[in-house]
């Protein structure tokens, strides 16, 4: 597909010129002409190595995502077209990935592709679950709904997120302040107090040496220490790309005290919610947990969404595999049981949602409200002890003077 410089006047009359794809020369002015532009001008644009933009198509973020959805339903929902609703999306657009993707989408509507077969060329932009709720939408004739229902998921995982990260800030923020300030005690403070206890002759007192040898040897094998830090995140990225090894990474990180306990809770909410939706949108079981076993980050749920998968797919319970991974605690397996047996599956997975959600908040806040006073007693502690190896043998000389 080519790109073309056009200049022409809208139907107003007014002078406008622009850039548009299109196959050939002949296309770019037919769909101008169904733009209501009349070409006076139009050439193919040359790009060379100067003027070409260099852009990356990525994923939308998922603030971005929900704007985009929930801009996509009211524009539906007010009675504007499709065609019409990518058009405007498109034009307001400030991300520049974006508007060429609407570009795309709206150029493939206009030649009579649906808006899901649209987005399905845009998998690495948009979500699976975005492409298959909308194309639900479509045959039910209900899109303003389906994309309501979308903005409404992704906004509720968004929001849950970030109380997650909200929480764990601040201690992080304190936890890299306190290596900060060890490092500059240890490296830079002690090493001048150390010339000066040399001078004195006296034998230091046991808890000054040991600082004193702590911080000569981080002065004279920093590299070690670069060296050791890098091969450790180098060995961690290579594990993390191997599936074996990635699998007990997240399986250990899942048995972490408090951190792996939200870990869990915010991917059973995780779960229990895309399930839900896709049910309440009347996607099929087994398409239902092939979509959410994409959208879950994490190896050990992928595994187990898959041997249920297998499970359903057989005529059995999705429970079955569940019980011997033990990363869903019994009320879950209690209440998605209740729910395949009673066929409200999908008001079962939205139960365990609403109350895991309260859960994960109760424990970020009272994580928030204990981290934070640990950690500062543990820097407290260690900045003593560092202050006290200083000052143990000036007590000594002073001690020497007045005798």
């Amino acid at each position: 597909m080519a790109t073309f410089s056009y200049i022409g006047r809208d139907q107003s009359g007014r002078k406008t010129s622009g850039q548009i794809n299109a196959e050939t020369r002949v296309n770019a002015i037919t769909v101008l002409k169904e733009k209501g532009i009349a070409t006076t001008e139009i050439n193919e644009y040359k790009q060379n190595v100067f003027t070409k933009e260099i852009t990356i198509t990525t994923a939308l973020k998922p603030r971005e995502l929900v704007i985009f959805l929930r801009q996509f339903a009211a524009l539906l929902e007010a009675g504007v077209s499709v065609v019409q609703s990518v058009q405007i999306l498109q034009e307001q657009s400030e991300q520049k990935s974006l508007t060429r993707v609407l570009t795309t989408i709206q150029e493939q509507v206009q030649q009579g592709e649906s808006l899901s077969n649209a987005m399905g060329t845009h998998v690495k932009f948009f979500p699976p679950m975005v492409i298959q709720l909308t194309r639900v939408g479509e045959v039910s004739g209900n899109l303003d709904e389906a994309m309501s229902r979308l903005a409404d998921y992704f906004e509720k995982r968004y929001e849950m997120r970030q109380k997650v990260i909200s929480a764990l800030t601040y201690p992080a923020l304190l936890g890299m302040v306190a290596i900060a300030v060890l490092n500059v005690m240890l490296y830079i403070v002690i090493p001048r107090f150390t010339s000066m206890y040399a001078n004195t002759g006296k034998e230091l007192p046991e808890l000054t040496q040991a600082v004193i040898a702590l911080s000569e040897f981080g002065n004279r094998y920093w590299w070690g220490t670069l060296l050791a830090i890098g091969i450790f995140f180098i060995g961690l990225l290579m594990c993390l790309k191997n599936d074996t090894s990635r699998f007990y990474i997240d399986y250990a990180i899942l048995k972490v005290p408090i951190l792996g306990r939200i870990l869990q809770k915010t991917l059973i909410i995780e779960f229990s919610r895309t399930l839900s939706s896709l049910f309440t949108s009347s996607v099929p079981i087994l398409q239902s947990m092939t979509i959410t076993q994409n959208i879950i980050n994490n190896t050990v749920y992928k595994r187990m969404i898959g041997e249920a998968f297998a499970s359903v797919e057989e005529g059995n319970s999705m429970t079955v595999p569940m019980k011997r991974h033990r990363v869903f605690p019994p009320l879950v397996l209690h209440m998605i049981s209740i729910g395949e047996q009673t066929g409200n599956l999908d008001v079962m997975l939205m139960k365990i949602t609403t109350f895991y959600e309260a859960e994960v908040e109760h424990i970020t806040e009272r994580l928030q409200a204990l981290l934070e006073p640990i950690l500062i007693l543990i820097l407290s502690v260690v900045v003593g002890i560092i202050v006290l190896s200083v000052v143990l043998p000036m007590f000594d000389l002073y001690q020497n003077i007045n005798l």
